[in-house]
């Protein structure tokens, strides 16, 4: 098996077998970057996708100066609220009790900055109506991709 070993080892390769192995890599690299391209980075798309979110809320609330300590209050409000949703996927009842006391917690706080209490209510449905866009684009996306 050693003389073996030894004679593949010596063996000089083909320029044809080197041009093919050279192909073959940069074929890899450009599927791999025209990939890349199309789909930029998932941090990238996070970010996008949080200005996006950060559009709707202003739009949805009719955010203004007056509002302006809202992101001081929404953001440790929505890394909570994101933080219970994700440790408790496989406990729903436990998720939810989660969700009411986090909301619990920041009521007052939202209801110092939004004063009226219609839009402090506002405040909780933000999400779901965001996501709810963001998944029915997503459908849509796929849809589009399938046909």
């Amino acid at each position: 098996m050693g003389a073996r070993r030894n004679e593949l080892t010596n063996m000089k390769l083909s320029p044809y077998h080197s041009i093919r192995k050279s192909f073959i890599i940069l074929a890899f690299v450009l599927v791999y970057l025209t990939g890349h391209a199309q789909n930029p980075p998932r941090g990238e798309r996070l970010a996008r996708l949080q200005g996006l979110k950060i559009e709707f809320i202003n739009r949805y609330l009719k955010l203004t100066s007056a509002d302006s300590g809202f992101w001081q209050v929404y953001t440790p409000y929505n890394m909570e609220m994101r933080k219970a949703k994700f440790n408790s996927m496989d406990d729903i009842i436990g998720m939810e009790e989660q969700v009411l006391t986090i909301r619990k917690k920041y009521q007052p706080e939202f209801r110092k900055i939004l004063v009226a209490e219609d839009r402090v209510q506002k405040v909780y449905t933000i999400d779901r109506e965001f996501n709810k866009l963001v998944r029915e684009e997503m459908q849509k996306r796929a849809d589009k991709i399938r046909q």
